[in-house]
């Protein structure tokens, strides 16, 4: 079985790579793109796409059960509620809205169509992430105590600053809503426990933007492990990530556990829990970097999926608006330099 997807694509994030994912999932037989000349220009280019100028042909056209929106994450929101209101489901970027407010209008208009919302939260299929999980969860590092999650890239002056991903107005934030927002997914997604409370500090350092390119979060997790998120648009020169720019790490009673996905991507298990170390209590695990797809293929295959059955996506609008909440929270502590329960 396949399905024709609807695709609105303007100025979004990663449009390249979400393309490759569509036109090499057999499980999309027609693809009817709108929105901007990069479109026009994508739909060419791809044998079984097609271009309309008529917006409405794509959003909200009841022959399309799903559609993907590719766009600031201002205009994103707008197009993704229009949608989600006529009963296409919509696979767009992360975080999905400027704000929670934003995310919970969406998710009020799933829960009265039966539409669903998937945000690419990516990490969440990828093989290391799906090993971390198995193995907390299995008991490796016994009960965790605490952990953090690191991601420091390069500098706004090397990336633009008249982008729109450095726009409150287009963005809703900055680094937190770009790129902390796949920790805070991540950490929730392979504990099994969410957010209770949050404290922050966030500054602008690139004084010709109006978002944070730098922020410090601490968090609290059900059960009480307390961590943190630490990420910055801070590196210049850029030539790649060292270990500790790009990572995540997890310690806990019996153990520790660490991710850091560069190529290639690497696990360090340290243990004296039994059956998991097979020399000695540490063990290091190379991982293969390469993934089929240009960006989130496994993501991509499993929303469709749950198009066809009706089931559940593997990320949904409740999670998008679970991270959105988490990211209020760290703005708000930072504002007022006290903690945010949630």
């Amino acid at each position: 079985m396949a399905i024709a997807l609807g695709v609105y694509v303007d100025g979004g994030g990663h449009v390249s790579g979400h393309m490759q994912d569509v036109a090499l999932l057999p499980e999309i037989e027609h693809v009817l793109m709108t929105g901007s000349e990069q479109a026009r220009e994508i739909a060419a280019a791809m044998e079984k796409a097609e271009y309309v100028d008529d917006v409405a042909a794509v959003v909200g056209n009841s022959s399309l059960p799903a559609v993907m929106v590719l766009a600031n994450t201002r205009d994103a929101a707008e197009v993704t509620l229009a949608a989600v209101e006529a009963g296409q489901w919509v696979y767009a970027e992360k975080p999905g809205a400027r704000d929670a407010a934003g995310m919970e209008a969406i998710a009020a208009a799933c829960a009265r169509t039966g539409a669903h919302f998937t945000p690419c939260y990516a990490r969440r299929t990828f093989p290391e992430t799906r090993e971390v999980k198995r193995l907390l969860g299995a008991g490796a590092i016994g009960e965790v105590w605490s952990f953090q999650a690191n991601w420091i890239a390069s500098q706004a002056a090397s990336r633009g600053v008249d982008s729109w991903f450095f726009s409150r107005e287009m963005a809703g934030g900055g680094i937190l809503h770009w790129l902390g927002c796949h920790w805070i997914d991540l950490l929730s997604f392979v504990t099994g426990r969410r957010v209770e409370a949050v404290g922050a500090m966030l500054a602008t350092a690139e004084e010709r933007i109006d978002v944070e390119d730098v922020a410090c979060v601490t968090l609290r997790l059900e059960g009480g492990a307390i961590g943190t998120i630490r990420c910055g648009y801070l590196l210049d020169p850029f030539e790649g990530y060292d270990e500790y720019q790009l990572m995540t790490a997890w310690e806990g009673s019996r153990g520790s556990l660490a991710l850091f996905p560069g190529k290639p991507t690497k696990l360090r298990l340290r243990t004296r829990a039994e059956g998991f170390c097979a020399a000695g209590e540490t063990q290091e695990i190379a991982l293969s970097h390469q993934r089929a797809g240009g960006y989130a293929l496994g993501l991509l295959r499993g929303f469709i999926e749950a198009v066809e059955t009706g089931g559940s996506p593997p990320v949904t609008e409740d999670d998008a608006l679970y991270v959105l909440r988490v990211i209020k929270a760290a703005h708000e502590a930072a504002r007022t330099g006290q903690e945010q329960r949630l």
